[in-house]
């Protein structure tokens, strides 16, 4: 026969279980959403990084192009000069510096593309190397905001301290062996465990 002190202790003990399983429960549904908008996170910065390489390959590629460009005028134009000068049928070492002025100039030009070419090299390194710290700590970020799965053990723990508890309920709820003596009883000898009476004064 269930006694109402055993009663509420298994159900002191099975509500505790039910709270432990149910929030062993959530944290699991927590920890599988945090893992999934992790994984998002990561895939968009991922994306993010790389539209940020193409567009820092494609100012590159637009530098050498304009100073592809720019390099083949400079031959047209050394070329006209030069032509230009033999045309005029001159002779002598005036023609010889004539041309060779022509070359200096396009000499000149030629090395201010390239230094300009080196500065926007330098830039896309600068910027691939931005792009990748950028892309490190967004990644740090979204793995900070991730929940840890709960751990098993945990759970057993909560169970058990919840089946403690149930026994602690009913312990506490237990009345004292002489409490538990019938009428019928009342005349014999009171057990060893039960209090003295008091004597009058």
């Amino acid at each position: 026969m269930c006694t109402p002190a055993l009663a509420i202790g298994i159900a002191t003990g099975v509500m505790g279980a039910v709270q432990s399983i149910a929030g062993y429960s959530a944290e699991q549904q927590a920890a599988r959403e945090s893992e999934r908008a992790y994984q998002e996170q990561r895939t968009l910065n991922a994306e993010a990084a790389n539209r940020s390489y193409q567009q820092s390959q494609a100012q590159l590629k637009g530098e050498y192009d304009k100073a592809s460009q720019k390099a083949e005028e400079l031959l047209v134009q050394r070329l006209q000069a030069q032509g230009t000068t033999l045309a005029a049928g001159r002779a002598g070492q005036s023609v010889g510096g004539l041309l060779t002025d022509a070359q200096r100039t396009e000499g000149k030009d030629l090395a201010t593309l390239g230094m300009n070419l080196g500065y926007a090299q330098q830039d896309y390194g600068w910027n691939v190397q931005n792009v990748f710290e950028q892309h490190k700590s967004a990644n740090i970020q979204a793995a900070a905001q991730r929940k840890s799965k709960p751990s098993t053990g945990g759970l057993l723990l909560g169970i058990g301290g919840a089946a403690l508890s149930g026994v602690s309920s009913y312990a506490s709820l237990q009345s004292p062996e002489w409490a538990n003596t019938k009428f019928s009883d009342m005349g014999k000898k009171p057990p060893s465990n039960a209090p003295a009476p008091k004597k009058p004064k």
